[in-house]
């Protein structure tokens, strides 16, 4: 893998390293829930997806975090289309491919991890409980325990880093069983995600964010994206306690006063991080 990141002390006063090492940016491409009708950017199809991977990479994304949707643009986990995906964007650039392996709240978990047959340098590793809102309906997302330790070995025999992704403080708890198993190898990746519309989240505030960098392992890694009005104060605060961003359309698809993110201003959404260092 081409990561590469200098050791991390978890608090701001003892991170020697934060005005010389180099931040990762992760653009969410496009999700599994809203499609255009939430914004008419939003890519879907492959060759969308493709070409908006590369615009983030020319403005400063060094991983790209991948959906994929059918012609219809609803969510899909056929491996056709995520080789699809995976293949153009690595024919034509360096990025990292991190791949979903979220699927849906009905699919088997053979089928949404499915995916990493591809072998990407990353993928998703689910952790939660949660219930979210979906065509109006409250929908659960389980992912049992079995689930997420069949996702860690099978990410660990393919070669595939995890990101682990934490939600509220019982993920926490999940990923030490996994680390525990000797499932998961060092560096740990997490991707600390908040302000979600959901329950059994928590909201996007820097208390919760800073309650969850201090009880990472030591030397971990960790991506931070918040949905709405929270992403950019704490994506920006996440950078200052030694994580990395993710900003994309997956997570927020309005800034600035209900203002759309469009092809213009895509670039400068993305590399605002840049800026904030």
């Amino acid at each position: 893998m081409r990561l590469r990141a200098l050791p991390i002390a978890h608090s701001w006063k003892r991170n020697k390293y934060l005005n010389m090492r180099k931040i990762i940016i992760t653009a969410a491409l496009t999700g599994a829930g809203h499609g255009k009708e939430a914004n008419p950017n939003l890519p879907e199809q492959p060759e969308e997806i493709i070409e908006q991977a590369l615009q983030c990479r020319e403005a400063g994304a060094a991983i790209v975090h991948v959906h994929a949707r059918d012609k219809s643009g609803k969510n899909t986990m056929s491996l056709d289309v995520f080789r699809e995906i995976h293949e153009g964007i690595k024919s034509a650039s360096d990025l990292i491919v991190q791949l979903s392996t979220g699927g849906g709240p009905t699919l088997p978990n053979e089928e949404r991890i499915a995916p990493m047959k591809l072998r990407p340098e990353m993928a998703t590793l689910n952790t939660f409980l949660m219930v979210m809102p979906v065509m109006g309906v409250e929908t659960p997302f389980i992912y049992k325990r079995s689930e997420i330790e069949e996702t860690a070995r099978r990410a660990q025999e393919l070669g595939v880093k995890p990101a682990i992704a934490i939600l509220n403080f019982t993920c926490l708890e999940e990923a030490a069983n996994i680390i525990q198993k000797g499932l998961v190898d060092r560096p740990y990746v997490f991707d600390i995600g908040l302000n979600m519309p959901a329950q059994n989240t928590l909201r996007g505030t820097w208390q919760n964010l800073t309650a969850l960098v201090e009880r990472l392992p030591e030397g971990a890694l960790f991506n931070v994206s918040a949905a709405g009005e929270a992403e950019l104060p704490l994506t920006t605060m996440g950078m200052l306690l030694g994580g990395n961003p993710r900003v994309g359309l997956e997570d927020n698809v309005y800034y600035l006063s209900l203002i759309h993110i469009s092809e213009p201003t895509r670039p400068l959404y993305i590399s605002y991080a840049v800026f904030c260092l």
